[in-house]
C-alpha cells in the first residue's frame, strides 16, 4: 500500500471531513473546524439560558457550551443524556460542543456538490454542499456560520 503524504492530498483539492448522523441526516465538517468528538458525561443547565444553550460541560477543566444545532438544521427535538456524543466546533475563540446522534468517521472529499434549492432553502448559509461518499451523500456544514447562528441565538436569548 502506497502511502500519500498530507499535503498533496490538501494541494490536490481534497479535504478531510468529520462525517456524522444528527437527525437521521448526514453531516460534515471538515476537521479544520471541527475540534474532537467527546462524550457527554454530564449537562450543567444554565438558568435562563435561551432554548438553543442547553447546557454547559467540564471538558477537561474548561468549561464548554453545549448546544443545539437541530432547530437551525430543522431537525426534531431530542434530549441529551449522560454518555450523548458531540462534535465540539470551533472558530476563532468561539467553541461549543453539537449533540450528535453517531459518529459515522473521516473521509476525504473533494469540492462539495450543490445542495439543491430545497436545501438551500432550508439550511441557508449553514451548509457548503454536499460531498457523495459511494451512495451516502453528507451535507457539508459550515461550522462558522452554525457557531455564528448560535452566537446569535444566545445573544438575543432565543432562537436564532
Amino acid at each position: 500500500m502506497e502511502t500519500v503524504p498530507l499535503d498533496a492530498l490538501e494541494g490536490a483539492g481534497l479535504r478531510r471531513a468529520c462525517l456524522f448522523g444528527l437527525g437521521g441526516e448526514r453531516f460534515a465538517v471538515d476537521v479544520r473546524q471541527a475540534r474532537e468528538i467527546v462524550v457527554l458525561e454530564s449537562l450543567t443547565r444554565v438558568p435562563g439560558a435561551p432554548a438553543l444553550l442547553l447546557g454547559v460541560t467540564n471538558l477537561r477543566g474548561t468549561v464548554l457550551p453545549v448546544a443545539d444545532a437541530r432547530p437551525l438544521l430543522a431537525l426534531p427535538a431530542r434530549p441529551v443524556t449522560a454518555g450523548t456524543q458531540a462534535v465540539v466546533l470551533a472558530e476563532g475563540d468561539l467553541r461549543a460542543a453539537i449533540p450528535i446522534d453517531r459518529v459515522l468517521g473521516l473521509d476525504w472529499f473533494g469540492e462539495p456538490h450543490d445542495l439543491g434549492d430545497a436545501a438551500r432553502r432550508a439550511l441557508g448559509p449553514l451548509a457548503l454542499g454536499v460531498l457523495p461518499r459511494g451512495d451516502e451523500r453528507f451535507t457539508l456544514l459550515d461550522a462558522h456560520a452554525v457557531l455564528d447562528a448560535l452566537r446569535s441565538g444566545w445573544s438575543k436569548g432565543g432562537s436564532p
